[in-house]
């Protein structure tokens, strides 16, 4: 059995490797929308805010009912959702092989897709991954994955890396930390991207990623009609240049350091993790001289408080630089705020700019065997330059809680509701924030 298993991993490998290698970039022309949009309440300060906290953990039931549009499930995996809970209650080897996928997004709307996943297809710890998926509104996903920590030797690893993605209905506000709401816009991004990494376990906590990458991305007039979506406009409104609206290739060559020294991954409380990034990007395309550095620090620290009590701190900053002043970076392609990873309380690409900051804390305490509650507080800005114009003030914020199943060495899922001044958001996933 086992063998006839590794058999079909690796079928299916060769497979997922020839669809990603001749994958053509589609896409239709759109109708060109506009929409007279209602005007957005007053901002509230960070104190005002506090005192509605109360309300909004009332109100969180009814929100999600109400607003159901706002609720993100990220790749609701049907067969390891039963492995998943089952795991909460001791431990469980996870099931391998097809599963369906289930997903919703306000902008994606209901997404179906297919995922086949495998382990040890030829060396012991790998991690093989297919999944294709697709949503009522377009939105079109494919990626393959295949990770062999020790692939070479005991120290030495590889991961291979294909996807691409189409999302028709992406929302861009403008650039700076002071876009506004109602300057909403839609476009239509599709992204092809192949990468492979070669992994160092340099120390027992300390893993050193060597990656070289090719993106092609396309842009394209966005489909929601209830937005304005054609490119023209969208130059107009938010005042870009036809360098930063256009499309491109790119190659990329870099690496990460993670030191991982946490206690328990799955529910740490104590211990931290420091990431760091540098990756250099270069156009492809002999009109386009455009080049640019990117550098990324994620810094996470987790304190044990009392009974099992955890205070999980954030800090997270990035940059790009241009490597020459003739061209500008395309918006898509700048660091952005909003999302499960940064600002939970607003949409993704809600703040873009050239470089960010981030600090986020979490209180976590349990209330159950392997399930956690936690409340979080984020604060993040957008800056042109973090060097330059670093600023205290004008920082946005959004907070929330949820709830976290956790096993010894792994995340199973999380759900949170989060508060911004501008909406609320709810979200279903099957990783951690941090």
């Amino acid at each position: 059995m086992l063998k006839s298993i590794n058999l079909l991993s690796r079928m299916m490998l060769v497979l997922a490797l020839l669809l990603i290698s001749s994958a053509n970039a589609l896409a239709s022309e759109p109708p060109d929308t506009t929409k007279e949009r209602e005007p957005y309440p007053e901002k509230k300060g960070f104190g005002q805010a506090l005192w509605t906290i109360p309300q909004f953990v009332i109100n969180v039931p009814v929100d999600i009912l109400t607003g159901i549009s706002q609720v993100v499930i990220d790749d609701l995996y049907a067969g390891h959702l039963a492995a998943q809970i089952a795991a909460l209650t001791g431990e469980l080897d996870r099931v391998w092989g097809f599963y369906p996928i289930f997903g919703a997004g306000g902008n994606s709307g209901a997404e179906f897709g297919l995922a086949f996943t495998s382990k040890d297809v030829f060396t012991v710890d790998e991690r093989f991954k297919i999944k294709f998926s697709l949503s009522v509104n377009d939105y079109q996903s494919f990626k393959i994955r295949y990770r062999a920590p020790k692939f070479l030797s005991e120290k030495i690893g590889i991961t291979l890396l294909g996807q691409y993605t189409q999302r028709p209905q992406e929302r861009y506000f403008g650039s700076g930390h002071l876009s506004l709401r109602k300057n909403e816009t839609n476009f239509n991004p599709e992204h092809s991207q192949l990468s492979s990494s070669f992994l160092w376990q340099a120390r027992s906590k300390v893993v050193v990623d060597f990656r070289v990458g090719y993106d092609a991305y396309n842009i394209f007039d966005g489909e929601d009609p209830n937005l304005v979506g054609d490119i023209d406009s969208i130059r107009q409104i938010h005042k870009l240049s036809f360098s930063e609206t256009r499309s491109t290739r790119l190659v990329s060559v870099g690496g990460t350091i993670d030191h991982d020294w946490r206690n328990d991954k799955g529910q740490p409380t104590s211990g931290g993790r420091e990431i760091i990034s540098l990756f250099y990007y270069a156009s492809t395309e002999d009109n386009d001289n455009f080049k640019y550095t990117s550098v990324t620090v994620d810094v996470r620290q987790y304190f044990h408080i009392f009974r099992k009590r955890t205070l999980a701190l954030r800090l997270m900053a990035q940059t790009t630089d241009l490597v020459n002043e003739t061209s500008s970076m395309p918006f898509y392609l700048k660091p952005s705020l909003g999302g499960a990873e940064t600002l939970r309380g607003y949409t993704r690409l809600r703040f873009v700019d050239n470089d960010l900051a981030l600090i986020s804390a979490e209180y976590r305490y349990p209330i159950w065997k392997k399930i956690d509650a936690f409340v979080f507080l984020d604060e993040a800005r957008v800056f042109k330059s973090l060097t330059d114009q670093f600023k205290w003030h004008d920082w946005k914020y959004s907070y929330g809680g949820g709830l976290r199943a956790w096993e010894t060495d792994n995340l199973i899922l999380s759900f949170y509701a989060a508060k911004s001044e501008e909406e609320t958001r709810f979200r279903i996933q099957f990783s951690d924030s941090f």
